[in-house]
């Protein structure tokens, strides 16, 4: 095991040291991708200062570099030595002040610590703990998340912060023998949410106490590494699964909701509740896992009942065509949920989500105001998950080609009283991105032991009711189904046509006023089409789209 381990991280070395060369591709011709620099090794956080007016970055071991875009440098200006948490996983600026989330680990126990630095006149920064956590017991698992992401609500009232989960799926893990029997904690699997200018606050490891403080704001979340805010003020995280082919998460966080970890994963049940269970049936199991091969899909007769009366909240679906593949959980079959028409909740298995960005304030123009965006960690891998390029090993997802920044645009749904998505992949070629943020109408993205990319897109400009920047088909060339994506600011009655080369029109939809829809061909023949946007017998935009 060892040595599979020097060998992947051998090879993230070797791709390093070449990543520079590397060619990031836009999917669209209105997005242009530029480098920035290459970061320190594994950085792990990005987010934007606007006193500076500069990006900042963190690294998994506490240092803080700014970014001088114009010079294509970086500077190292704050360490541990400063602000006091040598394990940082969470950044954000709210003004002048930054917050970082994060922990102190010990062999078999850490802490979680939230910190701000304070902006000072001769611009320093002073650096304060607004909260601390009791000790808690660690494990000896991959699961053992700690606290990462951090936000602020758009009013500047809270913070919010996640606490992961110390296991993978709820399983016992003593860390070495030290905590016999022992899996989650009071601590852990939950979104907390403080005052903004909260200070001096004692996190207890205690149910009870938790719950009567109202800092617990949401439960049953794994690792809600990355949130954001959309222009409603409604707060999203994504969340990752574990070890098992259970598809990654989306989760709307409303407070006191519960999002069913360990009970529920991805739209799935977890088979560990059940006690007669045989990971060697299960065709979400791979035979060749970390964590199967280690005994953790064992029988477990003692796992712990779901609570009595709590209703937990399902992952949003997925109707693709991006991060859509998943697996019937009674046979295996790979399906994907664009083609199949039925949702996955919420992303292919192991794509390990990160750098969640929404357009609250439709700085993006084009198809793109207004939407999320999110990256995929983990490369992608055969029919099994697996690929040479995994760090650590690690599953990968299966079939989907991952390593994208997907585009998520947001519908609400009365009779699920949720949202739902549809996903297209707008930039591919990344190499292990671990965040992303949001400056303007461009996206940056950082990758861990990697780049700093910057992805341009269309300014936002208020159209008149029949200017629209343009008609988006994904994917093209198209396969049974496909997606149209067009501007509509004013959310005019609009319909599609679609015409062969001659100009004959060979299909239309009904008549709409959204910004999209999706097409499933019927009879059209393989072939070269045009798909046209109409409005008022005008046809405002036009392209040009190829049928497999």
């Amino acid at each position: 095991m060892k040595s599979h381990l020097i060998i992947s991280v051998l090879i993230q070395i070797i791709v390093a040291g070449a990543v520079q060369a590397q060619r990031v591709t836009p999917l669209f011709n209105d997005i242009s991708i530029d480098s920035v620099l290459q970061p320190k090794m594994w950085a792990s956080k990005i987010a934007f200062d606007p006193i500076s007016g500069h990006l900042f970055y963190t690294t998994s071991s506490g240092n803080i570099y700014e970014v001088l875009e114009d010079s294509k440098t970086d500077v190292l200006r704050y360490t541990t030595t400063d602000h006091g948490i040598p394990k940082v996983q969470g950044l954000c600026f709210v003004d002048s002040t930054v917050y970082l989330s994060g922990n102190i680990w010990y062999p078999n126990f850490g802490i979680g610590l939230i910190v701000k630095g304070v902006l000072q006149s001769n611009g320093s920064r002073e650096w304060t703990t607004i909260l601390t956590t009791t000790t808690y017991p660690t494990s000896s698992a991959s699961g053992d998340h700690g606290f990462t992401g951090i936000t602020a609500d758009p009013q500047k009232e809270y913070l919010y912060f996640s606490g992961g989960s110390r296991t993978s799926f709820g399983e016992v893990q003593t860390s070495g023998g030290t905590y016999p029997g022992m899996r989650e904690q009071a601590i852990t699997s939950k979104i907390f949410r403080i005052p903004i200018d909260a200070a001096n606050i004692y996190l207890n490891n205690d149910s009870t106490w938790l719950q009567e403080t109202g800092y617990v704001f949401a439960e049953g979340t794994r690792n809600a590494y990355s949130m954001a805010f959309n222009g409603e003020n409604q707060l999203f995280a994504i969340d990752n699964a574990g070890e098992r082919d259970d598809p990654e998460e989306l989760n709307l966080i409303e407070q006191g909701k519960h999002y069913g970890f360990p009970w529920r994963i991805g739209g799935n049940a977890n088979p560990l509740a059940n006690p007669n269970y045989d990971a060697s049936t299960d065709p979400l199991i791979n035979p060749n896992n970390g964590a199967y091969l280690a005994g953790h899909f064992a029988p477990d007769p003692s796992f712990p009942v779901a609570p009595a009366g709590v209703t937990f909240t399902e992952p949003l679906p997925n109707y693709g065509m991006a991060a859509d593949y998943y697996k019937e959980e009674g046979t295996g079959t790979i399906q994907k949920a664009s083609e199949s028409g039925q949702p996955v909740r919420t992303f292919t298995a192991h794509r390990s989500p990160l750098g969640l960005v929404i357009d609250k304030d439709k700085q993006l123009g084009g198809a793109y105001t207004g939407n999320g965006f999110v990256l995929s960690f983990m490369p992608g891998g055969d029919s099994t998950g697996y690929t040479p390029l995994s760090p650590w090993g690690s599953a990968c997802p299966f079939v989907d080609p991952s390593r994208e920044l997907v585009m998520l645009r947001f519908a609400y749904d009365s009779t699920l009283n949720t949202y739902g998505i549809h996903t297209t992949n707008v930039a591919t070629g990344f190499y292990l991105p671990v965040d992303a943020a949001q400056v303007g109408n461009s996206i940056y993205v950082l990758e861990n032991n990697g780049v700093i990319w910057k992805v341009s897109f269309p300014p936002f400009i208020a159209a008149p009711a029949c200017l629209d920047a343009g008609v988006f088909v994904y994917p093209n060339p198209a396969g049974p189904t496909f997606q149209v994506y067009f501007p509509n600011p004013n959310n005019n009655k609009r319909h599609l046509e679609i015409s062969n080369l001659e100009g004959r029109k060979v299909a239309e939809s009904e008549d709409f006023n959204g910004n999209d829809l999706l097409f499933k061909r019927t009879e059209l023949a393989a072939g070269t089409y045009y798909v046209s946007l109409i409005e008022k017998d005008a046809v405002i935009a036009r392209q040009k789209v190829i049928l497999l």
